[in-house]
This record gives structure tokens, C-alpha cells and sequence, in this order.
């Protein structure tokens, strides 16, 4: 199996070669027949991308490698047969390893291979009469649990989308799921939280130079920041959070752009609706898919708008940061400030604070978390793939409505801001992407809660909330 590893790390070497230098790769290295015993024309190498190529019987060639289409040997191949992203059929002779990848393998009656056929997200068929002495290997073959190995739907991304260098294509069907599931995102982040965005869309507009070089950098700096903390071992613990900075930079700064591009568009065309920030979110996100169904053009504006949204992002995030540290000074005035007027006798109705009650310890709040759990496992059958989904949905939604759920209703559990403001779907979204993290490493940040003092879990920490125990006499329902 040695010689099947080499094998395979060739074809990715040449796929990659063939990406950055596509000319280079349709290239055939020599067509002149240097093989005075043999008849027909010789190929040394013989590359083809995006294309299929048939090598016919009185051909021969050194090797061959196709990438993006299908080959057909019926002559004579000295060295290997590499085939990504398409079928292969042998009726010839060959001389080295066969490996198709995401495609197909047919050995003709006639055919003869001195080495190994591997085949990776296709099926092997040998006809009576075929011969390989190698080992025959396959994997993704049949219509059982590996029926998904056989990578059909990842041959029609790699040939659609990657060779043509566009993130969207008409014909993968699958990619327009996920390009609706990120639509659907993008629309909430619009509705939900318009004030970060139309900070975000302030820098695009104010600085857009400025910005596009910011996001460059701020993706170069990102993984270089995320190894120097690796390496630290201390600073392992902030990767996480910084990625999720990150993503969430990127994602509002994506809206912004989106809703920046239709607005423009919207105003050249004279269209007062398309200046409204939902209208030209629509308009934007129409026309930036138009865009990535463009071959070449479609990759090029998936990198320009990545970058934007990262740097809008950041340099909104900066801004920010600079006003809540600047001090703000009341103006001057000659006249002395008048005095308050006195206030009317009467019962003073303030709700009591939530802060003062004592804090909800680890075995409460896993009891409660226990009862959520089960009731959107009852729905798990409803929702599918979609349970992660709908289980951020739900921690987010009644957070931020009643500051608790269900399980803390039946336990009488409050999650309460520690700044004493409310906790509003920011902040409870916020607090439910660190969820995932605090369990993703095996549950420390769960268990972080009987250690810490005031009961706080890696998720409170990042989000500032702390969960009190409130009196039976208070109801939550009504709270």
C-alpha cells in the first residue's frame, strides 16, 4: 500500500499545481511518437482538467492524470493512472497503479495492470478477462451504511464549483441549503440586531479603503495570534473565544456589506424602498448570488466580501470600544442647575432585585438543564439534523423573554445580568454559543459551577450572567 499512498499524494500535488497554474495543467507535454515499436502517437504526460480524455488503442503515453472529467485507456500506459472527480475504464495495458477518485473504476476484458487499483468514492467493476495483479481496493461501495463514501455529491461540487472557482452552481443541489441556512442567518442578525450593522455599514461607507485593508489583515493576523497562544499552553483557553470573536465579526460585517451593496444599488436605479436596510438586504443578498454563480467572478467576490465583513467588523468593534472609554463631559453653564422638585408622597413600586437572591448551585442547575434536555429530545425526531439548531433557538428565545426556561421555572432558577441590565437576545445568544463551548471540552465548564464562587460556568463567565435561586413565593411566569 505504499505505492497507493505516494500515488495519492501525487494527485493532490497535481491537483493543487494544476489550481494556482490551470494553463500550465491543460498542457500536454509532448505528442511525438518516440516509441518507433509501437504505432500511433506517443504522450510522455498527458494532464486534463476539466475535460475527458481517451487514449485510443494504438496510442501509448508515459502517465496520465485527469482531473474534472473521465478517462478512457484503451492503448498502452508505462507509468500510473490518476483520475479525480471522474470515471475511469481500462481496456489497455498499464503499467503502474489506477486510482480514481469520487468516480467510478471499469476494468475491460482486455485490460491488464501490473499494479493496485484503489478506488475512493466509487465502485470497481473487473470484467472476465481483465487482469490485475495488485491489490484491488474500494471504499464507498455498495447501497448500505458507506453509501455516502461514494462522494457523488462531492464530485458535483468539486467539478461545478471548485474547478470553475464559484461557491454556487446550479446543479449542486445540496449547496443551495446551505447557502438558505446562511441566508436565513443573515436575515436574523439584520431584523434582530440592526444597530451593530448599521455601525458596521458606517465604516464600509465611511472608510471603505481602510476597511477592505483592515479585514486583510485581520485574517492574516488570526491564525498567527491563535498558534502564539497555542504555544503558550495558557493561552489555549482564549483560542476558542477568539475564533468565535471572529465568526461573529464576520458575520455581522457580511450583513453589512449585503445591505450596503443593495442600498447602492437601490439608489442607482432610483428606488427609494431599496434604501430602507431590510429592501437593500435583499437587494444585496440577490445580487451577490447572482455573482457567485460567475465562474472565477464568483470566487474573487466571495474573498472581496469576506474580507470587508472582516474588516468592518473590526474596525466597528474598535470604535466602540474607543467611545465607552472616552469620558464624557457635561457641558459648561453660567446658570447653576435648577433645583429637583420634590417628590410626591407615596409607596415607591420598585421590583425587587434579582441579583440579591443567593446563588442556584451545580445539581439545581443541571436538574433543570436535565428537563430542557428531555423535552427537546421528545422533538428530536420532528427536527432531525436540525436538533443543534433548534436547541439554540430555544435556550436563546426563552432567555431572553422570561430569563429562564422551562426546567427553571419547575426549579424556580433566574439567569440575571450582573450589570443589573436585561438580558436581552444578544447577550442570551451570546451566552448559548458559550454553552456549546463549556461542554465541548468534556463538560469543564459545566463542572466549573461547584468550583467557582459565585456559581458562575465558563458560559456565565464569557457572558457575565449568574443564575439565582428566587423564592417560591415569586413567580417566574409573571416575572
Amino acid at each position: 500500500m505504499k505505492t497507493v499512498i505516494a500515488t495519492r499524494l501525487l494527485s493532490l500535488a497535481v491537483l493543487g499545481w494544476a489550481m494556482f497554474w490551470p494553463s500550465a495543467g491543460l498542457a500536454q507535454e509532448t505528442t511525438t511518437n518516440l516509441d518507433t515499436k509501437r504505432p500511433g502517437l506517443r504522450h510522455e504526460q498527458w494532464v486534463s482538467i476539466g475535460k475527458d480524455m481517451e487514449l485510443n488503442a494504438e496510442d501509448s503515453a508515459g502517465e496520465v492524470v485527469v482531473i474534472g472529467g473521465s478517462a478512457k485507456i484503451h492503448g498502452k500506459v508505462d507509468g500510473d493512472v490518476v483520475v479525480i472527480g471522474g470515471d475511469v475504464f481500462i481496456d489497455g495495458h498499464v503499467g503502474g497503479e489506477v486510482v480514481g477518485i469520487m468516480g467510478n473504476a471499469q476494468i475491460g476484458p482486455k485490460a491488464r495492470i501490473r499494479g493496485e487499483l484503489v478506488t475512493i468514492g466509487g465502485t470497481n467493476e473487473v470484467a472476465e478477462g481483465g487482469l490485475v495483479e495488485g491489490q484491488i481496493f474500494e471504499l464507498g461501495a455498495g447501497n448500505g451504511p458507506l453509501k455516502f463514501l461514494q462522494l457523488h455529491w462531492l464530485k458535483e461540487w468539486f467539478t461545478q464549483c471548485v474547478l470553475e472557482m464559484r461557491p454556487l452552481a446550479p446543479g449542486v443541489g445540496w449547496i443551495w441549503w446551505i447557502a438558505g441556512f446562511f441566508f436565513i442567518l443573515y436575515l436574523l442578525v439584520a431584523v434582530l440586531f440592526p444597530h451593530p450593522v448599521q455601525c458596521c455599514a458606517a465604516q464600509i461607507s465611511a472608510r471603505p479603503a481602510t476597511t477592505f485593508a483592515a479585514g486583510i489583515l485581520a485574517k492574516l493576523a488570526l491564525p498567527i495570534l491563535c498558534v502564539i497562544l497555542s504555544i503558550t499552553v495558557v493561552g489555549i483557553v482564549l483560542v476558542p473565544f477568539l475564533v468565535v470573536g471572529a465568526f461573529l465579526a464576520v458575520l455581522v460585517g457580511k450583513t453589512a456589506v449585503l445591505e450596503h451593496v443593495g442600498g447602492k444599488i437601490g439608489g442607482a436605479f432610483g428606488l427609494k424602498e431599496g434604501q430602507r436596510p431590510l429592501a437593500a438586504f435583499l437587494i444585496g443578498i440577490v445580487i451577490v448570488t447572482l455573482l457567485y454563480m460567475v465562474p472565477v467572478i464568483g470566487w474573487l467576490t466571495l474573498c472581496f466580501f469576506s474580507c470587508w465583513a472582516m474588516g468592518a467588523g473590526v474596525m466597528a468593534m474598535f470604535v466602540a470600544l474607543r467611545s465607552a472609554r472616552a469620558p464624557t463631559v457635561p457641558p459648561a453653564s453660567a446658570d447653576p442647575p435648577a433645583p429637583a422638585p420634590p417628590s410626591l408622597p407615596g409607596p415607591l413600586l420598585t421590583p425587587p432585585s434579582a441579583l440579591a437572591y443567593p446563588r442556584a448551585g451545580f445539581w439545581e442547575r443541571m436538574g433543570a438543564g436535565f428537563l430542557d434536555m428531555v423535552l427537546i429530545m421528545l422533538t428530536s425526531a420532528l427536527v432531525g439534523p436540525f436538533f443543534t439548531l433548534v436547541a439554540l433557538a430555544y435556550f436563546s428565545a426563552m432567555w431572553a423573554w422570561k430569563g429562564t426556561t422551562l426546567g427553571g421555572v419547575v426549579l424556580n432558577l433566574q439567569v440575571v445580568r450582573q450589570d443589573g441590565q436585561p438580558l436581552n437576545f444578544l447577550a442570551a445568544f451570546v451566552r448559548c454559543l458559550a454553552a456549546l463551548f463549556s461542554a465541548g471540552v468534556m463538560f469543564l465548564g459545566f463542572f466549573w459551577i461547584g468550583w467557582d464562587r459565585d456559581k458562575q460556568g465558563w458560559h456565565d463567565k464569557i457572558a457575565g450572567t449568574v443564575v439565582v435561586r428566587l423564592p417560591r413565593a415569586v413567580s417566574l411566569v409573571c416575572y
